[in-house]
């Protein structure tokens, strides 16, 4: 019996050889079974005229299981050429010795070319006919998309499972980010070309009044509440002293957790510097305001060997800061890197400024071209231009320091890190 160019066959007259076969385990054969004998045989399994096997060993396992005698086939040799290459690439996802990359453009590839000729085609169906789950088919799928249109940090993965996982967060954070730009963010207006995105404003008061949109990166460098200004009297000297009581310090981290309602987004992460002095309240400070509190920070270890030395007779130079990371909403990472990273100090324009170049590597971890950026209390405005070399959509910093404002306006457009 012939249906187009589909014919009935006997199920005992097809031969294979099990071990040339690429498919080394058969999977899901109860399933099938089932679908075939509830909805009928969809797709024939493709067999030469003298009745050996190219393709469909799992749809033949299944008749067999059933009691079939007959099962419709397609013989390779009137096949034309778009049939053969389906064909080819059905085989193709199903070989041991295809690296995942390939497999992965071979699915995507198998599931286009069906669509092109059969509008009604669905993923559900490519699944069925490459053996596979919807949810891998979509993997597979989204992956290959990736590879196709360049992404390099996906092609070069070294293996299947690392893949999913950056296309994966990167997924999440398209769908959580809400991308807008600076002048809506902020204030409605368009802004010169090359003013930089700061406001001189105090984030106490501020933090009362903004109703823009949200951020989905928090990065502060408060005061730490430890007298810095008294303590490091060369450079409070050389760029200006600010206010570094412990009063400013919890009357900032309170500001932070106003902002929760109004300023931090759903999904959003946290750097957040502070004193080993108060590690543990912080801790306490920033989960009570609803974030995820890694107790490992981030170390920064100044190569220069630059530091506090708070009792020359009794203990060493202290030459390292310590940066908590927080999430909200279960925020995912964009990929891990080293908890320490060394770099000299710079102090151009202020006396507690970070590395760019520092921050830049920390920032790998959370900021993309789908980050929206606040630093409440800019300083340097260092971390505004690691967030824009690493791709951010929006970045703001505020800085209530006139004179710091407007010095960090100024740099912040040069090129040294």
């Amino acid at each position: 019996m012939t249906s187009g160019n589909f014919q009935s066959f006997p199920v005992d007259s097809i031969t294979f050889d099990r071990e040339k076969r690429q498919r080394k385990e058969l999977v899901g054969i109860k399933e099938l079974a089932w679908s075939l004998n509830a909805v009928g045989q969809i797709n024939p399994i493709t067999i030469t005229r003298e009745g050996l096997l190219i393709a469909g060993e799992r749809r033949l396992t299944a008749a067999k299981e059933l009691g079939w005698t007959h099962i419709t086939v397609q013989f390779v040799e009137d096949l034309d050429p778009t049939s053969l290459h389906l064909l080819e690439l059905e085989e193709n996802v199903r070989r041991v010795d295809l690296s995942w990359q390939d497999q992965c453009l071979a699915v995507e590839e198998y599931h286009k070319l069906r669509s092109e000729s059969d509008p009604t085609w669905t993923a559900d169906k490519t699944a069925s006919a490459l053996g596979m789950t919807k949810s891998n088919v979509s993997e597979k799928r989204s992956i290959a998309q990736e590879i196709i249109r360049g992404n390099t940090r996906i092609s070069e993965a070294p293996k299947f499972s690392v893949a999913k996982g950056i296309v994966t967060r990167e997924n999440e954070r398209k769908r959580d980010s809400v991308i807008a730009k600076v002048e809506e963010a902020v204030t409605g207006e368009v802004p010169e070309k090359k003013e930089a995105p700061l406001l001189h404003a105090d984030f106490n008061e501020w933090v009362r009044t903004y109703t823009g949109a949200r951020f989905n990166f928090i990065h502060c460098d408060f005061p730490y509440g430890v007298n810095a200004d008294k303590h490091d009297q060369g450079a409070a000297a050389a760029f200006g002293g600010y206010a570094d009581g412990e009063d400013v310090y919890w009357k900032l981290l309170d500001s932070l957790a106003y902002s929760m309602d109004n300023v931090v987004a759903e999904s959003a992460h946290l750097m957040f510097w502070f004193s080993m002095d108060f590690y543990q309240p912080t801790i306490e400070k920033l989960s009570e305001m609803g974030w995820d509190v890694q107790r490992f920070p981030l170390i920064w270890h100044k190569s220069d060997n630059m530091g506090i030395l708070p009792d020359p007779s009794r203990g060493p130079r202290r030459i390292y800061e310590t940066c908590l990371i927080a999430s909200r909403g279960d925020r995912k990472i964009i990929r891990a890197v080293s908890n320490v990273v060394s770099s000299p100090t710079t102090k151009q324009i202020h006396m507690s400024e970070k590395p760019v170049a520092m921050l830049t590597k920390f920032m790998e971890m959370f900021v993309d071209q789908y980050s929206m950026v606040l630093d409440p209390t800019a300083g340097s405005a260092n971390a505004l231009k690691a967030a824009k070399l690493r791709g951010a959509s929006v970045v703001l910093g505020l800085e209530q320091n006139l004179e710091f404002f407007n010095r960090a306006k100024e740099h912040f457009f040069n090129d040294e890190l």
